[in-house]
């Protein structure tokens, strides 16, 4: 009996092992990618290593996510997963849950208590640091909070409202103006749809709605006069839909506002491409599967846009994917922006703050993407 159960923890022993080195072979024939047309996003490419990158921890962030993201048949193991979530009639899969009415909402994931306070010191930290700049900090509610009532029954989402709250309170001493778009949203959500039913996005009617709530406190035109509200694409398939596997074959329609003649002109260069546009709309994206990128052409490390409005106001936005629909509409009240996604971005942030004459600042997440960080604090630290 022992040597039968010797064999057998020794053939256990022998069996993960090999499992572990053919998955080392694998990784390493295996071609890194680029995006990922099953999640509809970006794939994190090998992090180069860095005195700067180690000291701050971004190097080590980086990695684990490149790790997860170019895994081999990465893709075929999320369609495994999600298709045996389908048959097992959970409401739930791959952190998404199938709400009423068919929308799709991405739960909350909580930061762990070091997490939360690392990237919060740090914002914090920059925030006191420049206090001399006009400051803002909008931290988007997502559809777990504004659609609560759609959530399937005994959803146990996590508590996205009370994080937003304690994010306010901690950044309530600093000189930062703290915007808060739920009672805005709350009030809105009957009659405008705020979030797609297959993406994790909120629309363009939504970002105008932050946009509105923005001009507010930052003394910006108080409307959006010389954009248009265009329909974009009626075939958009969002990422909720390929991550969870629910509603794979449906889509939605995708808006955006248009620069009209009466809307400022001006120059846009995404410097790690070192590309010059007129637009911020990259059309070409309407053909793909990742449709949203038509807003900026996706995301990249550093966008410097340059307008006709001679204000002197130079604005630096630190931002997720969700500001990129919103960020055409901030070309109505700033002569230049400075658009940087620490997710991406790997220079230091104070030189460029006073390379291009930064006075204003906004940090534009969405609660979700935040509370996930490890690139926007190990930017802010240095």
């Amino acid at each position: 009996m022992k040597k039968k159960r010797l064999f057998f923890l020794r053939a256990t022993a022998v069996m993960v092992l090999a499992l572990v080195a053919l998955l080392d072979v694998a990784f390493i024939l295996h071609r890194d990618r680029a995006t990922s047309p099953l999640e509809n996003r970006s794939l994190q490419q090998r992090p180069a290593l860095t005195v700067r990158g180690l000291l701050s921890g971004r190097f080590e962030s980086r990695f684990d996510s490149y790790i997860s993201d170019q895994f081999p048949l990465r893709d075929d193991w999320v369609a495994l997963k999600s298709t045996l979530d389908r048959l097992a009639g959970r409401t739930k899969s791959n952190g998404v849950f199938l709400g009423k009415d068919g929308c799709l909402i991405q739960d909350f994931g909580a930061p762990s208590e070091a997490d939360y306070r690392r990237t919060t010191d740090a914002l914090v930290g920059f925030l006191d640091r420049h206090d001399d700049l006009a400051e803002y900090v909008m931290v988007v509610p997502t559809a777990v909070t504004v659609l609560a009532d759609r959530l399937p029954s005994l959803a146990d989402a996590g508590d996205e409202g009370g994080y937003i709250d304690r994010l306010a309170e901690d950044l309530s001493e600093t000189p930062a103006t703290f915007i808060d778009l739920r009672p805005d949203f709350f009030a809105a959500r009957a009659e405008t749809q705020l979030y797609y039913r297959t993406d994790h996005h909120w629309t363009s009617d939504a970002a105008r709605l932050a946009y509105l709530a923005l001009a507010r406190e930052a003394d910006l035109p108080a409307d959006t006069g010389g954009f248009e509200r265009r329909l974009l694409s009626d075939g958009f398939q969002g990422t909720l839909s390929a991550v969870s596997g629910f509603r794979m074959e449906d889509s939605e329609d995708l808006w955006g506002y248009i620069p009209g003649e009466s809307a400022p002109q001006l120059v846009a260069t995404w410097v790690s491409e070192n590309r010059r546009s007129a637009s911020l709309f990259a059309e070409e994206c309407l053909d793909t599967r990742d449709r949203y990128a038509v807003f900026l052409g996706g995301n990249f490390p550093e966008i410097r846009i340059e307008t006709t409005v001679a204000n002197g106001r130079t604005l630096l936005v630190l931002k997720d994917s969700y500001a990129n629909c919103m960020i055409p509409l901030l070309t109505r009240g700033y002569q230049k922006l400075v658009v940087v996604d620490p997710r991406y971005y790997t220079g230091d942030l104070e030189v460029l703050m006073a390379a291009e004459g930064v006075n204003e600042v906004l940090v534009l997440y969405n609660a979700e993407t935040l509370a996930g960080d490890t690139a926007l604090r190990a930017d802010l630290e240095g």
